[in-house]
């Protein structure tokens, strides 16, 4: 008796597992929407998201071989990929001007997509890495690529273990072949010419993945993928990418590189970005109709809680949401304990994106001079400690 009893508990749980695992995959299988865009209360039309391939530790930390920021505008299914030349001189936190490349030396991939969102003034969902044996699966996986090559493409450094060897004319690369393409930086143009062809096998591989027979085998393809690269993408929202796939017209896809000139500063060699063109690139590439909606908006932050810096760090940040920042002080007092949003009449809706941002509460008022005035209490402070434990 006891036995069937228990034999009978277990049938339970057992059942209980099974809907739990079924309904999770429910769940995932036809979720449509991103969950970072949820959680974003100023941007629901564009998803941006960091590719970067990097290099072996053979000499040293790995550095960013290739930078590229996918931009998909998730209304008319248009995609918008923005180069970043690895030589590009930016300044990255911590470590003042570098190439780009040496941020992922420094910080991994985490401080990479901090020091992209500060160069182009944006925000960045999610981001995905891979290195020289992940990319070589990768393009293996799908298939291989058909590109043309219009010359013979030649190089050998023993020292870097790089020996390219590929003919001129339509050729297949398997992945071995698709990273010497990749690669290959031996002609006068140097970076510039490599992530011109790097553009070039993009839009191929958008093609290929994209077809009919990647598209079919996309879920046995998905976990052979996860093993060859680091990402932030949570599983659930798998789905939204494998529905953006097939939607994806490649007509619409607008490929770009950081626009600028090759400069020598103390000896070193980088790319100096054309910041006016930059911009511009950038507004119509990456940005959304909600950044540019704020771009109307002024917004003054005051200092309510005695923590040096920080008014200003949240300056950056909403300069990211396409805020101007009419000024940053220190409020009347340091003892304010509760974050405070001021907003003009008929300004609600965007205070509260402001309040999902910040935290804190609401409040009308007509005596501010612009849009928006925040006083940072004491427990925005703990909101944002808070947000970095739970990330860690």
């Amino acid at each position: 008796m006891l036995e069937k009893m228990a034999w009978s508990k277990w049938k339970t749980i057992v059942l209980i597992l099974l809907i739990i695992i079924v309904s999770l995959s429910l769940y995932i299988l036809f979720n449509d929407n991103f969950s970072l865009l949820d959680l974003n209360p100023f941007r629901k039309t564009k998803l941006n998201v960091l590719v970067a391939g990097y290099d072996s530790s053979i000499n040293g930390p790995p550095r960013a071989d290739t930078i590229i920021v996918a931009s998909i505008n998730l209304n008319t299914n248009k995609i918008g990929l923005l180069f970043i030349p690895r030589d590009t001189r930016v300044k990255i936190n911590g470590h003042g001007y570098n190439r780009i490349n040496s941020a992922h030396a420094y910080g991994g991939i985490e401080l990479l997509n901090e020091t992209v969102e500060d160069f182009l003034n944006i925000k960045l969902d999610y981001y995905l890495e891979t290195d020289f044996q992940g990319f070589e699966e990768i393009i293996d996986l799908i298939g291989g690529i058909n590109i043309h090559i219009s010359k013979p493409l030649r190089y050998v450094d023993e020292a870097g273990d790089v020996n390219i060897n590929l003919p001129a004319g339509d050729v297949h690369l398997n992945g071995e072949k698709a990273l010497q393409y990749v690669r290959y930086r031996g002609d006068k143009l140097g970076d510039i010419g490599r992530v011109s062809r790097q553009q070039k096998f993009i839009e191929a591989v958008m093609k290929k993945a994209t077809s009919s027979n990647v598209i079919l085998n996309l879920p046995s393809i998905y976990n052979e993928v996860m093993n060859s690269v680091n990402t932030n993408i949570p599983i659930k929202d798998v789905s939204p990418f494998v529905k953006l796939a097939k939607k994806a017209d490649l007509n619409n896809l607008k490929t770009e590189m950081v626009p600028g000139k090759p400069e020598y500063i103390n000896g070193a060699s980088y790319w100096i970005a054309n910041e006016e063109s930059l911009e511009i690139m950038v507004n119509n590439l990456i940005r959304s109709k909600e950044y540019i909606q704020n771009d109307q908006y002024y917004v003054t932050i005051l200092n309510g809680n005695g923590i040096s810096g920080l008014a200003s760090e949240v300056g950056e940040e909403l300069e990211k949401y396409g805020f101007n920042i009419e000024d940053i002080s220190n409020a009347d007092n340091f003892n304010y304990q509760e974050t405070i949003i001021y907003y003009k009449p008929g300004k609600k809706d965007t205070a509260e994106g402001l309040k999902n941002v910040l935290g804190g509460k609401l409040e009308e008022s007509e005596d501010i001079e612009e849009d928006f005035q925040v006083i940072l209490g004491e427990n925005f402070t703990n909101n944002v400690i808070a947000k970095k434990e739970e990330q860690n």
